[in-house]
């Protein structure tokens, strides 16, 4: 947390979203993303989680959020930044969740709405985490880090294949 904080938000305002993301299912990418979200927001930062794996949500879960409205209605159009939701137990974090499964979520992904999305909610949060699909399994992942800026990328020892991460960030 320390390490993100000096190296990434607070090197200047343009700097509010990082992607978490990793080659493979199982790699541990949407846990970190969570204790992520879960840490800064007890350090009092203003926390956004958006979990931008259409695929496999689980953010939702992890927080026992609705998951109706979240990411594909609003990159859909149908709502709008009103589907963030406050995690209760937690004063500064806030989830967008993924929202009901769309038939493509890489062309919403690939659509100009999430970079409009971001740059709209990064006056209100301090810190974005963006949960992304592992990026063995769809091209999502690139999407969603080049629209945040940044990555930071999982991998789980003993289980994470290399040539998987050289994919990945190659």
């Amino acid at each position: 947390r320390n390490q993100l904080m000096w190296r990434w938000f607070e090197t200047g305002d343009e700097r509010r979203a990082l992607a978490i993301t990793g080659a493979e299912r199982g790699d541990g990418r949407s846990f970190l993303a969570a204790n992520l979200a879960v840490v800064f927001s007890q350090q009092g930062q203003r926390t956004l989680l958006i979990d931008a794996d259409m695929r496999h949500p689980s953010q939702h879960e992890l927080f026992g959020l609705e998951n109706r409205v979240g990411l594909s209605s609003v990159l859909s159009d149908r709502n709008g930044v009103e589907a963030v939701q406050r995690v209760p137990a937690l004063l500064d974090l806030s989830v967008l969740t993924a929202g009901a499964p769309p038939p493509n979520p890489s062309e919403l992904l690939g659509r100009p709405g999430l970079g409009k999305l971001l740059r709209e909610l990064a006056p209100r949060f301090d810190v974005i985490l963006l949960d992304t699909p592992a990026g063995s399994e769809c091209s999502d992942a690139q999407m969603v880090a080049g629209r945040a800026g940044a990555a930071l990328v999982v991998t789980r020892q003993d289980a994470t294949h290399v040539d998987h991460v050289h994919d990945l960030i190659g």
